[in-house]
């Protein structure tokens, strides 16, 4: 363990300087075994149920299972990042656990949903798009950290601390749109104000979700298929996101390769690839080397040439489809899907080498 100044541990939260401080490898080992049982793994359990909670228990079929497997994912996480910090003390500190948790959390839990509920994130996208580009509307948390969205100049608003459909007496938003006249052939923006009409209150972002699929009789019922099967086997074999500690590091290893063989592909061999990414399932996987930390957003911008402002217009409707790729590089779609293809079959012959 390399030396730590006294000021780089003064500005590490108080539950981590032991750790950081140990000597002896094993009684390291044990404060930091300690730490996760007693800080984090119940900080995460509650953070997930409160989520699942929120979203209707008819959206989860069980929820032991998932919180289970967000729990281990978050778990490998901080051990990787603090063992990280143990090791290169040059790292940048964490001077909230429990909001450093609470953030790696959120993260997985989305990462959770986009897997589980495919067609429910689509519609939670869309939504965004919507709340953080049209000026009538705005998204952000309270004091507890929750999302709340709305009418803009509700944003700066105080008393929306209890939504109406939390509250007893008045109809509930649901019932206020079961009662009123048939949304489901509105678009998004004319949906989101007709809510927020009815409602008169922000709205919490995944009840906003589990409303809007009900208008639009959306559901996942069935597993996504792949549109594109132009040679998806290499993303099949990245290592599951919920493996165990012992491959933490090989998965991240792999990951890196993988991105350092993307970013030696054409120009436009990599745009077709990035802005169309997608796992076995159908969902976007950039995301991942993100949550990985192998490659961070400007990164990703800079291998596809364009601004970070505008990688983040277009991050939510992630992956695009073949039709939006082609009318953005100017050719057709067949050309695309051919970019995408000798961009796949010269990784999978990269890849196959050091795999």
């Amino acid at each position: 363990m390399r030396a730590r100044s006294q000021l780089q541990l003064e500005e590490m939260d108080l539950l981590l300087r032991p750790i950081l401080q140990a000597e002896d490898e094993a009684e390291a080992q044990r404060l930091l075994a300690t730490l996760i049982e007693e800080h984090a793994q119940p900080l995460v359990r509650e953070i997930v149920y409160s989520e699942l909670r929120t979203q209707r228990s008819a959206l989860v079929d069980s929820h032991a299972p998932e919180v289970h497997d967000i729990c281990s994912e978050v778990v490998l996480q901080l051990l990787s990042r603090l063992h990280d910090l143990r090791d290169n003390p040059n790292q940048a500190p964490i001077a909230n656990f429990h909001g450093y948790v609470a953030a790696v959390t959120h993260n997985a839990r989305s990462a959770s949903l986009r897997r589980k509920y495919p067609e429910r994130q689509r519609i939670k996208n869309r939504l965004r798009y919507v709340l953080n580009h049209d000026p009538r509307f705005a998204m952000w948390e309270d004091g507890n950290g929750m999302c709340l969205c709305g009418f803009a100049h509700w944003k700066n608003q105080t008393g929306w601390a209890v939504p109406p459909q939390h509250s007893g007496g008045e109809p509930t938003l649901e019932q206020s749109v079961e009662q009123g006249p048939n949304l489901r052939q509105l678009p998004p923006r004319a949906l989101l104000e007709v809510l927020f009409s009815l409602s008169g209150h922000p709205v919490e972002i995944e009840e906003l979700t589990s409303l809007a699929a009900k208008i639009w009789d959306i559901h996942d019922l069935h597993r996504v298929e792949n549109e594109n099967a132009d040679g998806s086997e290499i993303w099949d074999r990245l290592p599951d996101t919920h493996a165990n500690v012992a491959t933490q590091v090989e998965r991240r290893m792999q990951l890196a390769l993988l991105w350092q063989e993307i970013t030696e592909l054409r120009p436009r061999q990599r745009a077709a690839l990035l802005l169309n990414l997608r796992d076995a399932s159908g969902q976007d996987m950039l995301p991942l080397f993100i949550l990985m930390g192998v490659a961070c957003l400007s990164e990703i911008a800079a291998s596809l040439e364009m601004p970070v402002e505008k990688l983040a217009e277009v991050w939510d409707r992630l992956p695009l489809d073949d039709a939006t790729l082609a009318q953005r590089f100017g050719i057709t779609r067949q050309q695309v899907i051919n970019l995408r293809k000798s961009a796949r079959e010269r990784l999978a012959r990269r890849m196959a080498k050091s795999w």
